[in-house]
């Protein structure tokens, strides 16, 4: 059996599996997320990662209450994966779920920045589940027309199938090499689009903010491209507010920092408001405030972020002398 029919056979099984978890009661669909979680935690999934993020992100808490975090993490997943089956399914059913069990909250937030003209960009993380979130724009946000800056997936015959899915619930996707066209060229016909800024970026295209108070690795691209296009940034993040329920939440825009000469700064080195160690401090300054807002996001839903993703990577010691200024330099 050739690999695209072997992939063609799993897809039908993933199929069945979301179908059942459809038309499951809420109370069923909490169980089968917290055995499934409960089966990924006995396999060790990822647990030296899950211990290291929540060592960083709660270093004081003792280890009853971490273990429970722990199994937090799991049931997470869990449901998580279950979730994403969902996209799979055909007859447009992704796009019914959110429509029963999702509500939108914050699109006048969406709305304001649209009429602004200068183009719209979604902030998240991997907070909830982003495919729900992004599904939802199609179906309670006409006119969002939603691009997702993500990674072309393995094996290619899930890439196809998760694609399809978006497109059917309205949503696009772009991926490298052809990322910054597609986004300038959505932006301009008055689409939003959404970038998650919770994953390790090192240089020369990452610059460490602190996250959970230690600096690491964040990607500057959301801010360069705010500083080219003028475009207004909202974050936005999702999470289950129980007995099956969705909340998606869209938050005003943030304001763009440039105020990043010091009282000490004579003014001839004032006056060059373009130099490239200014450019480098504005991006670092902004990429940290998305940062900082990302992780009040996940503190006020700890239980329901990817705890399994290696996001702390690199060189996590005290940021350095003018560090931010070097930028891509250093």
């Amino acid at each position: 059996m050739g690999s695209n029919a072997l992939g063609q056979l799993v897809l039908l099984f993933f199929r069945a599996i979301a179908l059942t978890y459809y038309f499951s009661p809420p109370f069923l669909k909490a169980l089968y997320g917290r055995l499934l979680g409960g089966l990924l935690e006995a396999l060790k999934l990822r647990r030296k990662v899950v211990e290291q993020n929540l060592g960083i992100a709660f270093p004081t808490e003792e280890k009853p209450a971490r273990q429970r975090r722990i199994a937090d993490a799991y049931v997470h997943l869990g449901n998580l994966i279950l979730e994403i089956f969902l996209v799979l399914l055909p007859f447009g059913l992704m796009r019914k779920y959110v429509q029963k069990w999702v509500t939108l909250e914050g699109l006048e937030n969406f709305r304001n920045a649209q009429a602004q003209g200068k183009g719209v960009i979604l902030l998240t993380s991997h907070l909830g589940n982003w495919e729900v979130m992004a599904a939802t724009s199609g179906e309670h946000a006409p006119g969002m027309n939603l691009l997702m800056v993500t990674k072309h997936l393995k094996p290619e015959w899930l890439h196809q199938a998760i694609e399809k899915g978006r497109t059917a619930c309205g949503v696009q996707a772009t991926y490298e090499p052809r990322t910054l066209r597609d986004v300038l060229r959505h932006m301009k016909t008055g689409g939003a689009v959404t970038f998650v800024l919770d994953q390790f970026a090192g240089p020369p295209v990452g610059v460490r903010v602190p996250v959970f108070g230690v600096p690491v690795g964040t990607t500057t691209a959301v801010a360069a491209l705010v500083r080219r296009t003028g475009a207004i940034v909202l974050p936005a993040y999702n999470f289950r507010s129980g007995k099956g329920r969705w909340t998606v939440r869209i938050e005003p825009a943030l304001p763009w920092i440039s105020d990043g000469i010091s009282a000490a700064t004579t003014a001839t080195e004032a006056s060059r408001k373009d130099s490239q160690a200014q450019v480098a401090l504005e991006l670092a300054q902004n990429t940290a405030q998305y940062a900082r807002v990302l992780e009040g996001h996940i503190l006020a839903h700890p239980e329901q972020w990817l705890w399994i993703h290696r996001r702390f990577k690199g060189d996590l010691g005290p940021l350095r002398d003018q560090e931010w200024e070097a930028g891509r330099q250093r």
